[in-house]
């Protein structure tokens, strides 16, 4: 049997797809709910697409490798004593946090306030935490379900990202009291 069958690739996908596009729909929710923050800061609205594309992006990258580490049997599905889960939490990490502040310096050079400078670095670093967490989780719950986490992990990443993206922003600029 071919690991790569069409049949097999459209019968775990659909479903996963079919359910992030109810996970985009809370996203658009969650800006709609937000819209009297919005208005008052529209910059928000610039910093909504580095935060979500960033923050799924991160996910994918490690979804990706986390897949593939599976699939090969260099990761087993649980968390202590793997070298190689370890190394990718961390490459994820530190790239996660190293682009977040690049990005935090050229908004802080846009808005020249450092308060939403600092909410969106904060937003970054707890997207990416989240977002590494739930990588992790999708890809060893799909794989011990006998599902391919190729078909599975990044879509599910990407969307609940782009509504955990929002989150993290609004809560962090709430928090900061910008």
């Amino acid at each position: 049997m071919a690991a790569y069958g069409v049949k097999r690739i459209v019968l775990e996908s659909y479903p996963v797809l079919a359910a992030c596009i109810l996970i985009a729909l809370a996203a658009g929710h969650m800006l709609n709910t937000s819209i009297g923050e919005i208005s008052r800061l529209p910059v928000i609205l610039m910093m909504i697409p580095p935060i979500n594309g960033i923050g799924g992006n991160i996910g994918s990258i490690l979804g990706a490798r986390l897949a593939s580490a599976l699939n090969l049997g260099t990761v087993e599905p649980r968390l202590r004593g793997q070298r190689v889960l370890r190394g990718n939490v961390t490459a994820s990490a530190l790239t996660g946090l190293g682009i977040f502040s690049f990005i935090s310096v050229i908004f802080l050079v846009i808005t020249r306030s450092a308060s939403l400078t600092l909410a969106f670095l904060i937003a970054g670093i707890a997207l990416t935490i989240i977002v590494t967490l739930v990588t992790i989780a999708s890809a060893f719950i799909s794989f011990r379900g006998g599902l391919d986490p190729d078909n599975v992990v990044i879509p599910i990443v990407t969307s609940i990202g782009d509504v955990l993206g929002v989150t993290c922003l609004i809560l962090a600029i709430q928090i900061m009291g910008v």
